[in-house]
Order: structure tokens, then sequence, then C-alpha cells
């Protein structure tokens, strides 16, 4: 069993505003600062980041107004930037795009080579600069891991640079700084986070350990998601928990089909990566129950005692409709899908997302993916 996380964590109410301590503490002395543009109007964003500047005059800002997942040819514009004023050091402050953003920009400030060069597994690269993350989204699980999600436009596609050197060196989790993200991406973000922990959790690839962060994440996001009452700091702190629980597991296990489906609408039709992945989460779980796998009765925070694996696992799928009418997630309808396109889809679909297929628990192939698509249409 291998197991693996390897940035340090500060988690809690107005941590934020330490970020500059933090810097310090890793032996920064000139440090670079990407944020999210929808944080501009954010009276406590502006309270960090002021912090940051009393303590570095030198500090070098970039405002992030890229809309979407960042392109390789994004990436490659803000690392210009930032090599014209050579920091030792980075903050990426905002949702997962902007962390992503800054976990590329770090690699390229140490590597002096194209974007797309590095795109997939890179081998050979020199140690980035010292990354800190601050997300003000809480769900992707960005913040603490290795991927950076970026979109070749060539090929339309969306690969990503991952190296465990991209590892942030820390961060710093402070539910403050998510109070003023919309409900709609809050909510995204929260079942981002389901579908890593359900997607980790059935993976062929789990491990015993993997699956004791899989079971915490997703029950601490599903009750924070229950509850409606995610205005408030302690419901943020459970869906941060929820994130790098989830995100810790998927590094430890592998994907499966629904992360798979989510990167193909996503890239398609401009979906919210999180949004993408939850249209498809209940019926893929739906799905391998059907099929007889009756493990997620383990993910089932209100088992009852003497109830049989099926039995919970159904309650469970009874408890994720009910969550579902709550949030209001759509179906495929909205993005142009019906019944006479089913099968174009799933075929497409099969043949671009195999990797995440092959990582579910029952087999899922072509077939498999008409079926769940169908039931969304």
């Amino acid at each position: 069993m291998n197991f693996f996380l390897s940035t340090d964590l500060c988690i809690g109410v107005n941590e934020a505003l330490s970020v500059h301590e933090h810097l310090q503490s890793l032996g920064v002395a000139k440090p670079g600062i990407i944020y999210d543009a929808s944080l501009s109007g954010n009276l406590y964003f502006q309270d960090v980041l002021r912090n940051i500047n009393a303590c570095y005059a030198n500090a070098v800002v970039y405002c992030n107004e890229f809309r979407g997942e960042p392109t390789y040819r994004h990436l490659e514009n803000v690392s210009e930037f930032f090599r014209r004023e050579l920091p030792d050091g980075l903050v990426a402050i905002g949702g997962g795009s902007t962390i992503d953003l800054g976990k590329g920009v770090a690699l390229l400030l140490t590597n002096n080579v194209p974007a797309l060069s590095l795109k997939g597994f890179p081998k050979d690269v020199s140690d980035p600069v010292p990354l800190v993350t601050v997300p003000s989204l809480l769900g992707s699980g960005s913040e603490v891991s290795y991927n950076a999600v970026f979109i070749d436009e060539e090929e339309g596609r969306k690969l990503g640079i991952n190296s465990r050197k991209n590892f942030p060196k820390r961060s710093v989790i402070d539910p403050k700084l998510s109070m003023s993200a919309p409900m709609e991406s809050v909510i995204a973000s929260a079942m981002d986070s389901l579908v890593h922990c359900v997607d980790s959790f059935g993976s062929v690839r789990h491990t015993a350990l993997s699956r004791i962060f899989s079971i915490e994440g997703f029950q601490r996001t599903f009750y924070a998601l229950q509850q409606g009452q995610l205005d408030r700091a302690e419901s943020r702190l459970d869906l941060a928990l929820g994130s790098v629980c989830g995100t810790t597991a998927l590094m430890n296990s592998g994907d499966g089909p629904t992360n798979g489906f989510a990167y193909y609408l996503g890239v398609k039709h401009q979906v919210p990566h999180g949004l993408a992945g939850a249209i498809f989460l209940k019926e893929v779980m739906r799905y391998n129950i059907n099929k007889g796998y009756e493990k997620y009765a383990l993910l089932n925070p209100a088992r009852k005692e003497g109830a049989s694996a099926r039995e919970s696992s159904l309650e469970l799928l009874e408890q994720m409709d009910a969550l579902y009418r709550q949030l209001e997630i759509p179906n495929l309808a909205p993005y142009g899908y019906g019944k006479g396109n089913v099968a174009e889809l799933a075929a497409k679909a099969s043949g671009a997302l195999s990797g995440s297929f092959g990582g579910n628990p029952v087999e899922f192939n072509e077939e498999s993916a008409r079926a769940v698509i169908d039931a969304l249409t």
C-alpha cells in the first residue's frame, strides 16, 4: 500500500490574515500573488491582500480575469508576466482554476520551457518556487493536490501538468474567504468533492487507507449540503475538510466514470467542472448498484443497524435523490441532449474516457455510458 500527501495544512477562521507569516516561514523574500478577479469586491480578501502588502512592499500582484479553466496559452502569458519580475515564491488565492494557474506558473518560473511541453506527466523538471494556496471555494481540492488542469485549445481536450513537484508547500484554508462566493458556485464546488469521494471509494485502485478519506470526505460534505446552512462558517469548515479528504483519496486511488463524464461535458459545453460531475454522479451510482455493487452502503451516514448492504445503498440513493431536488441539480436536457443523441454522446465519451471508465468497480463500457446518459435525458 502506498499513500501520500505533501502539503502542510493550516485550517481556521481568520487564518488567511496570516498568509504573510506563512510566506516568511518558507523563506520567501519577494512573493508573487495571483488572485481571482471575482474576489476584487470581497472586503475580507482586501484585508488579506493588505496584510501581505504591508509585509512585502515588493510583492508582484496579478489579477486573474480569465473565465473558465485556464488554457496552456493563458498559462504561458501569465508566466511571462512573472518571469519579468522574478518572485521567489507564489501565493494563489481563488478557486481551483486560479490555484492550478499558480501551480503552473510556479513550475515555469524555474523551467524556462513552453507550457505545452509540460503537458501530461512531465519528468526531469526542476523544483518550482514555493507555492502557498488559499482557496476561496471549497470542493475542487486543488489546494492540496499535485494535479493542475489546463485545456489544450487545439485538441479541445482538458489535460494538465501533473507532477508531484506541483504540490503546494502550504495551504491556508479560511472559510471566511469563501463567504462572498455565489451560492451556485459553492454548491457546484461541494458536488465536485462528492464526486471525488465516490469515484475514489469505488475505484479498482482504492486502498483501505484511501477509503477512510473517501468515507469521511463524503459524509462531511453530504451532511453540510443536506443541512442547507452553507452561509455558516461551521458548514464551510465541513466543506473544507470534505474537499481535502476527497482529493487526498482521489490522488491515492484513481477516478471513475463520473469524473470522466465531467471532463467531457465541461470542455464540450463550458459547464463548471463540479456541476458537470454532479449531473452524472447519482446515475453512475445507480447503475453500479443495479449491477450488484453494494459497498456504497459504507458511505451512508444514516445506515441502519441490521440493514443489508443493498438496502443501505438504495437508502443512500434515496437521500441523493432528495438532495438533488433540494439543490436543483439539472439533467442533460439544458445542454442539448435528448433521446435522439444519447448514442452519439455515449460513443464519444467512451472513446475519450476509457481510462476513467476502467476505474469503475463494475465493468463500464459504451453500453453502460448509454444507460447512464439515457437516464439523464
